[in-house]
């Protein structure tokens, strides 16, 4: 046998022996299970902290009816559902490609152009999948379900489509950004039975359950992730990266859990916490220069929609606050956008055209320095915490806001993709 057709079985064992090697750890799935324990035994999760490992315990910020149906695993040993969590991520990870690609026609590309597109959308995302796996967190799968749902709408399938959106934001409200949009793009129907299905949800575990408890439960988790919460308004510490993480350390005299000077002003809290809220609301207001006006129509092509769905994946983490890393896997979209563009964009040869492809370079690999380059693996475990103290990974994605506003769909598609399929 040659070695190229080797080579897929030697990856294929390489990571399988990952998945093993995560799932031998406690990463986040640990506290699901945990938690889903506590239910079972008919004690609220939401104020226990829960060890994960050696001098590390984290809360429960997800919802009742995921702890609930986690249950039935929680009595296996971890390696088990840690590793069918894992497979789980990686048929999503490839999902989520393919859901992508089907917003083109890549029909019009050769294998190769096609391939690149690829490898620059993982190169790109790597880390924040990487580091997915090795929390076994659920975010890709979030990001899936979110695409995927997409998908069943504009295949009329609205029922499934909705139970599907409507349980990835029971279990993290992140995708409810998605609901607006919904409205905005004319799609009631998916809308409406997306609330049903969300607020059937709400009350499914008190079947199980009983009212009393999960009503108790629905309260404690409510406090958990109210964002009006003081933890919620000023996150100094090196964990959490959004705007929530970034501005009102940069106006006020915190230092976090480095003793380095960051902040550029001395506001007060409140007076920080309104400018970032300012800002927060710019970014939600820029999503119009996205989505375009007027309202209640559809969108132009399917290559337009991935734009907009670009902006509104990339955004979710940078808006809500209390965000880690993984979350930032939400940028997928927006990448293997970026990554098509500028495929569609080298192949023109004219001079404005090229200029915006270098000037587009530029910016893509300043935000995969911010972003990936700043890795503990490459720059070692100290540099790494002072790029966290200084939130350079926010900087990055804020880049990646930047990209995504010059790649402007109009200038690029081809003809036959100027109408909505």
């Amino acid at each position: 046998m040659t070695i190229r057709k080797i080579l897929p079985y030697l990856l294929g064992l390489l990571f399988l022996a990952f998945l093993i090697r995560q799932a031998m750890g406690n990463g986040d799935f640990a506290v699901f299970l945990e938690a889903s324990k506590l239910v079972r035994s008919g004690i609220n999760p939401y104020d226990k902290w829960i060890p994960i490992s050696e001098g590390h315990a984290c809360l429960y910020f997800y919802s009742p009816l995921w702890a609930l149906l986690l249950i039935p695993f929680s009595s296996l040993p971890n390696f088990i559902p840690n590793f069918l969590w894992l497979l789980l991520n990686a048929w999503c990870t490839f999902r989520i490609l393919k859901l992508l690609a089907a917003y083109f026609d890549y029909s019009l590309l050769s294998i190769k152009q096609r391939n690149l597109i690829i490898g620059l959308t993982l190169a790109l995302s790597l880390r924040f999948i990487l580091y997915n796996f090795s929390l076994i967190q659920v975010t890709l799968f979030l990001l899936w379900g979110s695409l995927e749902s997409l998908r069943l709408f504009r295949d009329k399938k609205y029922l499934p489509g909705a139970m599907l959106l409507a349980f990835v934001i029971n279990i993290k409200i992140l995708p409810l950004i998605l609901l607006p949009y919904l409205l905005y793009r004319k799609e009631f129907k998916g809308f409406v039975l997306t609330v049903v299905c969300y607020v059937a949800y709400i009350f499914i575990p008190a079947i199980v359950l009983g009212w009393k408890f999960n009503t108790e439960l629905l309260f404690a988790w409510w406090g958990t992730i109210n964002p009006s919460n003081a933890e919620h308004l000023l996150e100094t510490g090196l964990g959490p990266h959004s705007l929530t993480s970034l501005i009102p350390v940069m106006l006020t005299p915190s230092t976090g859990e480095i003793n380095i000077t960051r902040n550029l002003m001395n506001l007060s809290p409140d007076s920080a916490i309104l400018i970032m809220n300012c800002v927060r609301l710019g970014l939600i207001l820029l999503t119009f220069c996205f989505i375009k006006w007027p309202p209640f129509t559809t969108s132009k092509s399917k290559y337009q929609e991935l734009h907009e769905l670009a902006y509104l994946f990339l955004v979710v983490p940078l808006i809500f606050p209390h965000q880690q890393k993984y979350a930032f896997v939400f940028m997928i979209p927006a990448v293997f956008y970026i990554s098509t563009y500028l495929v569609l964009l080298y192949k023109r040869k004219n001079a404005k055209d090229q200029h915006l492809f270098r000037f587009l370079i530029f910016l893509s690999l300043l935000f995969f320095i911010l972003t990936t380059l700043t890795t503990d693996g490459l720059i070692g475990k100290q540099a790494n915490q002072w790029t966290q103290h200084f939130k350079l990974i926010t900087y990055g994605m804020l880049v990646l806001v930047i990209v995504l506003i010059k790649c402007n769909p109009e200038k690029i598609l081809p003809q036959s993709e100027t109408s909505q399929n």
